[in-house]
C-alpha cells in the first residue's frame, strides 16, 4: 500500500483531485485507507447476503416456512455463545487475527454442508442439516459484521470517521445491488446452489482487505488492556504524557454502553415489525413470481437511495447538523412509514416503508452508530460491539417471534390481520425512540475523547 501511495503521489501530483476534496478526503492516505475499508465493506455485506439468501433457500426448500419460529431460537441460542467467545479471542490477539482464523473455519465448516447437500445426507436427514445450515449461515453472517465494523472503524479517528464513513458505507450500498445481479446470474447459469461456493470464494478473498487493514490500525493497547504509547510515537511523547484515567467497569455497567444497547433493541425490535408487516402483505395479495419481482424492485430501489443519502446526507448531518439530528431521521422514517401503513395496507405502502427503512438504517443510523462507538472505552469496545451488533440483533426478533405465536394462539388472527395492529405497535415505538436518541446524543457529546489517550 506504501507502494500504491507513492506511484498515487508520483503520477496525479500530492495534490488531491477536488472531486476527491469534495466528498471530504484531504490526503492520499486517506484516499487509500477510504478505497480499502470500502472494498472490505462491499464483500463483508455481500457475503451476508448471499449467507442470508442460500440458508433461507435450503430451509424453506428441504423443510418448509414452519420451521422458521424453531431456527430463530436456535439462532439466537446460538449468537449468545458465539458472541462472547469472539470478543474473548479478540481481547487475546486482534481483529484481524480473529477475523483470519474464523473465515478459514467458516470455510471448513460451509464446506462440509455442501458435501452433506451433495451427497444425499441432507435429505436422509432433512430436520438436522437443512436448520443447522440455516443456523451457521446466521452466525457467520454475524460474526464477520462485528469484525468487520471493529476492523473498519479501528482505522479511522473520531474525525475521520465522520467525514468518510458515509463514502466507505458505499460498499453496502453496491454489495445490495451486486447481491441481485449475482444471484440472477448463478441461478441462469447454474442453480440457487451455486451461492454457497461463491459466498466462500468471496470469504477468502475479504482476507485481502482485512490484511491492508492492518497498517491504519493504531497499536495502543497491549492484550491485557493496559494502554501503551502508539507506535508512532517516540519516547519522549511516551515519558510525557499524563497518566491515564481508566474506567475498570465492565461494558455492560458502562451508561453509555447501556443506552447504545437500549437504542439498538428498539430499533431491531421496530425493524422486525416493518419485516413481518413487509412479508405479510406481499404474501396475501401476490403469488411467488410477485414477490419476488418486489423484493428485487426493492433491492434496486434501496441501493440508489443508499447512494445518494451515503453521499450528500450523511456527511452533512454528521458533521454540520451534529449526531443528535442524525440519530433523529430513521425513527422519523419509521413514524411516517407506519403512518402510510395504518391509512392504506397496501403493497405500495410496505413497500415504502420497508424502502426508507433499508435506505436510512443501513446509512444514516449505521453510520452514527459507529460513530457512538469511537466513545466507547477502548478495553470495553469488542464486548459492546459484540453484545449490541450480534446478539441485541437476533434477541430482538426472538421476542418479536415469540409474542406473535402467542397473540395468533390466543386470537386466531392471521398474518395479514396483524399487520394494523403491529404498525400502532411500532409507531408508538418509533415515537419513543425520539427522546430516547436526543439522550442518547448528549451522553455521546459528553464522553472524554478515548483517542487522546
Amino acid at each position: 500500500m506504501l507502494l500504491i501511495n507513492s506511484s498515487l503521489g508520483w503520477f496525479l501530483g500530492d495534490e488531491l483531485p477536488g472531486c476527491l476534496k469534495s466528498i471530504g478526503i484531504r490526503t492520499w492516505e486517506e484516499a487509500s485507507k477510504v478505497w480499502t475499508v470500502s472494498c472490505f465493506c462491499f464483500t463483508a455485506n455481500t457475503i451476508l447476503l448471499l449467507g442470508r439468501n442460500i440458508g433461507a433457500t435450503m430451509l424453506l426448500t428441504g423443510l418448509s416456512a414452519d420451521a422458521l419460529p424453531y431456527v430463530m431460537v436456535l439462532v439466537g441460542a446460538f449468537i449468545l455463545v458465539i458472541m462472547p467467545l469472539t470478543a474473548y479471542l479478540v481481547s487475546k490477539s486482534s481483529s484481524n487475527t480473529v477475523l483470519t482464523g474464523m473465515t478459514f473455519v467458516m470455510i471448513v465448516v460451509l464446506t462440509s454442508f455442501l458435501f452433506m447437500f451433495t451427497t444425499g445426507v441432507a435429505e436422509k436427514y432433512p430436520k438436522i442439516v437443512y436448520p443447522m445450515f440455516f443456523v451457521v449461515e446466521e452466525v457467520v453472517d454475524s460474526v464477520l459484521m462485528v469484525l468487520f465494523w471493529q476492523i473498519g472503524m479501528l482505522c479511522f479517528t473520531k474525525d475521520e470517521a465522520k467525514r468518510l464513513i458515509g463514502i466507505v458505507n458505499m460498499g453496502a450500498a453496491l454489495a445490495n445491488l451486486a447481491n441481485g445481479v449475482t444471484v440472477a446470474v448463478l441461478i441462469h447459469y447454474f442453480s440457487a446452489f451455486a451461492i454457497l461456493p461463491a459466498q466462500m470464494v468471496l470469504l477468502l478473498l475479504q482476507l485481502i482487505p482485512n490484511f491492508i487493514c492492518r497498517r491504519w490500525i493504531p497499536d495502543t493497547e497491549t492484550k491485557d488492556g493496559v494502554s501503551k504509547p502508539n507506535a508512532s510515537q517516540g519516547d519522549g511523547a511516551a515519558s510525557s504524557a499524563a497518566p491515564e484515567t481508566r474506567d475498570d467497569r465492565a461494558w455492560y455497567m458502562n451508561p453509555f454502553t447501556q443506552l447504545i444497547g437500549l437504542w439498538q433493541f428498539a430499533t431491531v425490535l421496530t425493524f422486525s415489525c416493518i419485516e413481518f408487516q413487509y412479508n405479510a402483505t406481499l404474501a396475501h395479495f401476490l403469488d411467488a413470481n410477485g414477490i419476488a419481482q418486489v423484493t428485487a424492485n426493492l433491492a434496486s430501489v434501496a441501493s440508489v437511495g443508499q447512494t445518494f443519502v451515503n453521499l450528500l446526507i450523511t456527511p452533512f448531518l454528521l458533521q454540520v447538523a451534529g449526531t443528535w439530528a442524525a440519530l433523529l431521521v430513521t425513527p422519523a422514517a419509521y413514524v411516517l412509514g407506519e403512518f402510510g401503513i395504518m391509512s392504506d395496507q397496501t403493497v405500495r405502502m410496505v413497500f415504502i416503508c420497508r424502502s426508507m427503512d433499508f435506505i436510512f438504517r443501513y446509512t444514516v443510523s449505521d453510520n452514527t452508530k459507529q460513530i457512538l462507538y469511537k466513545s466507547v472505552p477502548p478495553h470495553q469496545l469488542i464486548d459492546a460491539r459484540a453484545f449490541t451488533d450480534g446478539s441485541i440483533k437476533k434477541l430482538a426478533p426472538m421476542l418479536l417471534g415469540g409474542i406473535l405465536i402467542v397473540v395468533q394462539g390466543i386470537t386466531h388472527l392471521g398474518a395479514y390481520e396483524l399487520v394494523f395492529p403491529l404498525a400502532v405497535f411500532a409507531m408508538g415505538l418509533s415515537a419513543g425512540l425520539v427522546p430516547l436518541v436526543l439522550y442518547l446524543a448528549q451522553m455521546s457529546e459528553e464522553q472524554p475523547n478515548q483517542e487522546l489517550h
